[in-house]
């Protein structure tokens, strides 16, 4: 009975022991967040170490076809219709072209040769919808513009989507994400083109690198804001993930 409560005795203790380790990480990571917070703003500051990760430009050989592959199309809408888009219908359980329909253009970059579109594919009346960014080839065919699809990033919401709460790591990720996004970007190589969706209002007080957003564009989604932020061409010769940024603290 004696070494039952010893052996007992032990494991309470191991329990309490990894128990406070984690109260210790957890007011650790609390702390370094408040340090960033004065005055009602976060800041973050890369690490001195990781100053110098310069931004490498994203290589999108890989990703662009020749003009022999391509087919064009005398609209967006009708390029897009036509898209590889089509075989990723199949994993969100949706009709087999709804991503392929531009519901709702929000906005369109126009570049020298790529056009980038980004539109909702369905409404709030449907039980989910789609935002897609899509980039397109043009080309000058008698007179007329016409296009093809290169690429295209997409996500999908329900009117039960729940997002992440930690809007500063949510952003720090997206950020780092960024580098390679840019086979969307309207005019890769000469600009650094840097987009990410949001939920708090305070998405208009961002500054990247002492930059505010070119633009914010407003989404209503199942009755709730949506924001869609971007940078036509962010001035940094950072890597994503040592960017410096600033944003009020959510109230």
């Amino acid at each position: 009975m004696k070494k039952f409560l010893k052996i007992l005795f032990i494991l309470i203790g191991i329990v309490f022991l990894i128990f406070v380790v984690l109260i210790g990480i957890g007011l650790f990571v609390d702390f370094e967040y408040d340090d960033h917070i004065e005055n009602g703003r976060y800041t973050y500051i890369p690490e001195e170490e990781n100053k110098d990760n310069e931004y490498v430009a994203f290589t999108m050989s890989d990703y662009d076809k020749n003009d022999s592959e391509l087919t064009y199309y005398d609209s967006i809408e009708k390029a897009i219709l036509h898209s590889a888009l089509k075989e990723e219908n199949e994993e969100i359980s949706v009709p087999d072209d709804f991503l392929n329909h531009v519901d709702e253009t929000f906005h369109i970059w126009n570049g020298e040769q790529y056009d980038t579109i980004f539109y909702r594919a369905g409404t709030n009346d449907d039980p989910v919808q789609g935002f897609v960014f899509a980039r397109l080839k043009k080309q000058i065919q008698n007179g007329n513009t016409r296009y093809a699809f290169i690429t295209s990033t997409q996500v999908t919401a329900k009117p039960d989507s729940r997002y992440s709460s930690d809007f500063h790591k949510f952003l720090h990720s997206i950020l780092t994400l960024s580098d390679f996004q840019q086979d969307l970007n309207p005019n890769y190589p000469d600009t650094r083109f840097v987009f990410v969706y949001a939920h708090e209002k305070e998405i208009y007080t961002l500054e990247i690198e002492g930059q505010k957003p070119d633009g914010v564009i407003e989404i209503d989604e199942y009755g709730r804001v949506t924001y869609m932020w971007y940078y036509n061409d962010l001035k940094s010769d950072k890597r994503g993930d040592c960017l410096s940024y600033s944003i009020d603290v959510p109230e």
